[in-house]
């Protein structure tokens, strides 16, 4: 019974009630240099938009859509308050939960929200800071 949750609460997660829609960005000239990091407002860690948050950046309250629905907090040290697994880290741009069954593609989309994609599928969500 608890894996069934475990993994209800992953799908969840992953499969969040708000889908951004998708838009179509404009091309880079050869001039324009790379994503550059920022800070976000409130002295939150540095994020390059487009691509995957780094750990410092992924500690915090992150939940699904604008609801913030089944709010999970990640821990600087790796582990995970009143979460559905204890453990986690950020491998190769993917979000891995110890004791999960499947890896999330994570990329930045501003400084409160990320697009999730399970390993293996196509469909895109929102995560949000809560």
């Amino acid at each position: 019974m608890k894996y069934t949750v475990l993994i209800a609460v992953t799908a969840a997660l992953a499969l969040s009630a708000c889908k951004k829609s998708e838009e179509t960005a404009p091309a880079a000239t050869a001039s324009e240099a790379a994503p550059t990091p920022a800070v976000a407002a409130g002295g939150a860690p540095a994020f390059t938009v487009g691509e995957a948050p780094t750990k410092a950046f992924m500690v915090g309250i992150w939940g699904e859509g604008d609801a913030c629905a089944m709010p999970i907090q990640f821990q600087a040290d790796g582990t995970i308050k009143d979460g559905p697994f204890p453990k986690w880290d950020i491998v190769d741009g993917q979000l891995v939960m110890e004791g999960s069954p499947q890896k999330m593609k994570l990329k930045v989309v501003d400084e409160k929200t990320l697009e999730s994609q399970l390993e293996g599928k196509d469909q895109k969500r929102t995560l949000k800071r809560c």
